[in-house]
Order: C-alpha cells, then structure tokens, then sequence
C-alpha cells in the first residue's frame, strides 16, 4: 500500500472530519424530520426517500460552501507567501 505525503495526509484528515460533521448534523436533523412526516400520516417508503434526497441537496450544498471555504483560503495562503516579510 503506498503512503500518502504529509500534505495529501492532512487534505484527508480534514475531508474525514468535515464528512463527519456533516453526518452528525444531519442524522439530529433527519431524526427531526423523519418524526414530523411521521406523524403527518407519510408512508414509511416515502418517508425513506424524502430524507435520502434531502441528504443529497444538503451535502451538495456543504460541498460547494466548503469548496469555495478552500478555495479563499488557499488564495489567502498563496497572498501570504508573496508577501516580503521585511516590509509592513
């Protein structure tokens, strides 16, 4: 199995931990909602497949926000190394 460098390490890291955040949020909100259709009368089935779409509409949209998140702060990153560090 070949091992992955410090940076690529450290990209994995914070994927794992953003999914599980996700996850965890997302399981209390599903609990929620799943309670509320529940008592509106929806069947089980339908219940199922309103929640497996709705976690795909969020995770869509936590992907794109973390992605531009990256996205500010690599630019930020590469605005940082730029800077001569004797001038202020």
């Amino acid at each position: 199995m070949a091992r992955l460098n410090p940076q690529e390490n450290k990209h994995l890291h914070r994927n794992y931990k953003r999914m599980m955040w996700f996850v965890c949020v997302f399981f209390v909100f599903a609990l929620v909602i799943c309670y509320l259709l529940q008592r509106a009368g929806l069947s089980p089935v339908l219940n199922g497949f309103i929640i497996i779409c709705l976690a795909g509409v969020f995770y869509l949209l936590f992907w794109l926000i973390c992605a531009k998140i990256d996205k500010k702060r690599e630019e930020k990153r590469k605005q940082d190394d730029n800077r001569d560090p004797f001038t202020h």
